[in-house]
Parts: C-alpha cells; sequence; structure tokens
C-alpha cells in the first residue's frame, strides 16, 4: 500500500511540474492597461477610449477548440460595412449599415449579432440614422423617404412620413412629438408621436437665420430645442420646438468652435454640444452657449482615431458592461458612441467624465 502511495505522489508530482514548464499550462501574468485618452498629457484627460466593435466576431464569443470540431468554423464573421447613425437600448446596439443597407443588432449581453429590416417587401433601402424611444425604434430611410417604425421585439410596426418627407436622414423624440431630418426639403418636420400626422414643417432652403442647406442630423437639448447640423452651411442652428430663431453655433472655419463639415450632433444632460466634424475626423464638444471647450479622435487607424466619422450618441451613465474597461483613475459620468464609417473601428466606445482626485 505504501508502495502504491508513493506511486500516485510521484505522478500527481510530475504532472504539476509539467504545468509549471509548458507554456499555456499556467496563467500569464497581466497585461499593463494602455488607456487611451484625451486630451492629451499634460492636460487633464475627459474622455477615454474604451472599445470598438466591426463585425460579429466582437459580439458573439469565438467557439473554443472541442465547440469548433463540433459545430464546425465560426470564422465567417460577418462585417458592419459602413455605418452612419447607432443607437443603445439596453444591451443592444443598433447600427445603420449604408452599405449593407439594414439596421445591425449588436446584443452586446446575449452575445448575438442579428438585423432589422433586410429582407421582406418593406425592408430598408437605404437607412441612415437610427433612433430608439420607449422601446420603440425609428429608422430615417432616405431611399424609401419614409420613417420606418420596429416595435420593442425589432419587428417591423409600419411607416410614416412617406407622403411629405423627400429624403429623410435623421430622427428625434422628445415628448409627444417626432422630429425628421429632411435633406431634401432642407427641413425639419414635426409629426404627431401617436398618429404620425404630420403637424409642421421647421426651415427651408437658404442661409439666413432658421435656414438649412443640407441638414444632415438633429438632437434635442434639455430645454426641448432641436439642434440641427447645417453640414453646408458648417453650423449649427439651435430652434425652440415651434421653430424659432434661437441662435446659431459655429460657422465653416478650421479654428476650434468652428466647423469644416458638421454631421452627427448630440447634447448630454448639461447641454453640452457633441459635433462630429466629418472633414477633421473628429468630434468636438462645446459649452451650451457654443464656446469649444475641446476635441478627440482625428484621423487615423489607431484606437479613439477615425476614418470618416458621421454619427455621435452621448448616454447618461455608464453600463455595467463597460464599467471594467473604464480606467481606475478616471470617474466616467457618460458613454460615448462614434461612428466611423471607414477603417478597421467602426462603432467606437469612449468614457465621458474626468480624472479621479
Amino acid at each position: 500500500m505504501t508502495g502504491m502511495l508513493r506511486a500516485v505522489l510521484r505522478t500527481v508530482s510530475a504532472v504539476v511540474l509539467c504545468c509549471v514548464l509548458i507554456p499555456g499550462c499556467t496563467r500569464p501574468p497581466a497585461a499593463p492597461r494602455s488607456d487611451v485618452f484625451f486630451p492629451d498629457a499634460p492636460a487633464t484627460p475627459r474622455v477615454q477610449f474604451l472599445t470598438s466593435y466591426s463585425s460579429s466576431a466582437d459580439v458573439v464569443p469565438e467557439r473554443g477548440g472541442l465547440s469548433r470540431l463540433v459545430l464546425g468554423s465560426d470564422d465567417g464573421a460577418e462585417a458592419v460595412v459602413k455605418p452612419y447613425g447607432v443607437a443603445m437600448r439596453g444591451d443592444r446596439l443598433y447600427v445603420c449599415d449604408t452599405e449593407r443597407n439594414v439596421v445591425e443588432i449588436l446584443d452586446l449581453g446575449g452575445h448575438r449579432f442579428g438585423y432589422m429590416g433586410a429582407t421582406g417587401p418593406d425592408r430598408l433601402r437605404k437607412p441612415i440614422n437610427v433612433c430608439v424611444a420607449d422601446s420603440t425604434t425609428y429608422v430615417a430611410d432616405a431611399l424609401r423617404g419614409e420613417v420606418v417604425v420596429f416595435d420593442a421585439a425589432d419587428a417591423w410596426a409600419g411607416v410614416f412620413g412617406g407622403d411629405v418627407l423627400e429624403r429623410p436622414v435623421d430622427v428625434a423624440v422628445h415628448g409627444d412629438r417626432i422630429y425628421v431630418c429632411d435633406a431634401g426639403a432642407c427641413a425639419v418636420l414635426v409629426f404627431d408621436r401617436t398618429d404620425y400626422s404630420h403637424l409642421a414643417t421647421l426651415g427651408g432652403k437658404g442661409d439666413g437665420e432658421g435656414r438649412f442647406a443640407m441638414p444632415t442630423n438633429i438632437a434635442v437639448d434639455p430645454d426641448g430645442n432641436l439642434v440641427v447640423s447645417d453640414t453646408l452651411n458648417g453650423r449649427l442652428q439651435v430652434l425652440a420646438p415651434d421653430g424659432a430663431f434661437v441662435r446659431a453655433v459655429g460657422g465653416l472655419g478650421d479654428t476650434p468652435g468652428s466647423f469644416a463639415r458638421p454631421k452627427g450632433v448630440a447634447v448630454d444632460r448639461e447641454g453640452r454640444l457633441f459635433v462630429v466634424d466629418a472633414a477633421f475626423e473628429n468630434v468636438q464638444i462645446l459649452a451650451p452657449d457654443g464656446r469649444p471647450l475641446m476635441h478627440f479622435g482625428g484621423a487615423g487607424e489607431q484606437p479613439g482615431q477615425f476614418t470618416l466619422p458621421a454619427q455621435v450618441v452621448v448616454i447618461d451613465g455608464v453600463p455595467a458592461m463597460f464599467a471594467d474597461l473604464v480606467s481606475p483613475d478616471f470617474r466616467a459620468d457618460a458613454l460615448i458612441l462614434v461612428t466611423s464609417q471607414y477603417g478597421p473601428r467602426k462603432v467606437n466606445v469612449f468614457a465621458f467624465g474626468e480624472a479621479r482626485p
């Protein structure tokens, strides 16, 4: 019995020794963090790049060796090809892919990748921007000339605006109103949220106050005012809910607070403006009165950089799934999503906040 025990102990010792010596048997030391912050040091960091999503491989876990043997290879990842609009509901990202002409659903919590509007007679034709309000999803489809509605289960639920819209490119919801940015009419059209009836048309073509030259994006500030990217006029315009002109922000230029090609726009709970400039390939952050505060991004393929950015979305708070990505030296108050139409990182996720004392 003693001899058998010695043999067992020798076998266990040999196995332990092999696990120490053979690469992969032990857990490698944790890699040091290489966090990317904006602005650059020595300035106080306000924005941290967290991660990005460019295909189903970034969402759906890779199968292990045994699963691949049994179920087959999982190398056929489905790409996010050319995104513009993005929205978030719960653990899901909704991405308007203007190349594949679908809304891609990146279910980060369920680790699934799917689509809306991909098939059938009511499929999407050129989805540009997407908005989610109370579990209802609204998609501005420029080629259909309509806003397409999906329900809480991501199923098709109807359309509206086809009789008055020309080229809808963005949609925002506030209270009982739906605001649709129409690049064809150079206007913002207002619809009733209950029956989708057309209530008003704001703006029109021109370069004066409250007039637009190819408006591309729209957001609503905490006071209910409309913030519209007046792209060819190189500015933002702020309108009251009834369409009255409030103020213009920026203008054509290459200095902070001015724009070359403003597109995506978002407003946080403090009224700060986040504006994508597709020409400078960055996002400017402005005070509510339009004073420049900082910018982040820039042209390139490194983490935190963009190639033809399109839309920006600001989400109050940081969902738990991203909490571990935030540096322990950084206090994050909000999440920022920025789409990049080209390059290796298509949907970029940032945290907005400040360094901890």
